[in-house]
């Protein structure tokens, strides 16, 4: 399918990163070392608009993510009435072993910051969130951030647009919204 009609082991000449795959980590991430890639441990080619910040107040891993409940994009699933009655709120899951460090029980309102902001729902405890090891060892807690909600339509919510961070994929772009620090506390 390419325009000579022969395969490539090379990108084009015009990517910014290459020829060949490296893995990099997140460029928030808790890790100090790359385990797997030939050292750099962010990619030394990302855009970034906005400098994140110390990383040092957000111990926990998120991610984003939507649920079976949710269509493609917020402003379909926030103003369809059977969906907003299906997930009417904001929830963030998490492991068990997080929950009951924090205190923390499903339903408890929580707060959930990072370097860039910060957002309010409620808590999913959950078994099927777990804790990931690092480098064989260390354990690192994560927490999962459902998308879909915002300050219009019928079910309405803080966003989760708000804690992700402002880098992009040196080729295309692409926001890197699935892996960031976070800090997580019940709300009294």
């Amino acid at each position: 399918m390419k325009p000579e009609g022969l395969g490539r082991l090379f990108g084009w000449e015009t990517m910014k990163d290459g020829p060949l795959p490296e893995h990099y980590e997140p460029y928030e991430t808790p890790l100090s070392t790359n385990p797997i890639g030939t050292g750099q441990l962010n990619n030394p080619c990302i855009k970034i608009w906005h400098e994140p910040g110390s990383n040092s107040s957000y111990p926990y891993v998120a991610t984003t993510y939507r649920v079976t409940e949710h269509w493609q994009s917020g402003s379909m699933t926030r103003n369809l009435p059977w969906l907003c009655e299906l997930i009417p709120n904001v929830f963030v899951e998490m492991s068990e072993t997080l929950a009951e460090a924090k205190g923390i029980k499903t339903g408890v309102k929580v707060r959930v910051s990072s370097a860039r902001g910060q957002m309010e729902a409620y808590a999913l405890v959950t078994p099927r969130i777990k804790q990931l090891s690092i480098n064989g060892g260390t354990a690192c807690e994560v927490v999962g951030i459902i998308w879909h909600f915002g300050y219009q339509g019928i079910a309405t919510g803080d966003s989760g647009n708000c804690l992700t961070p402002h880098i992009g994929d040196p080729n295309t772009m692409i926001p890197e919204y699935k892996a960031f620090l976070v800090n997580i506390e019940k709300i009294l």
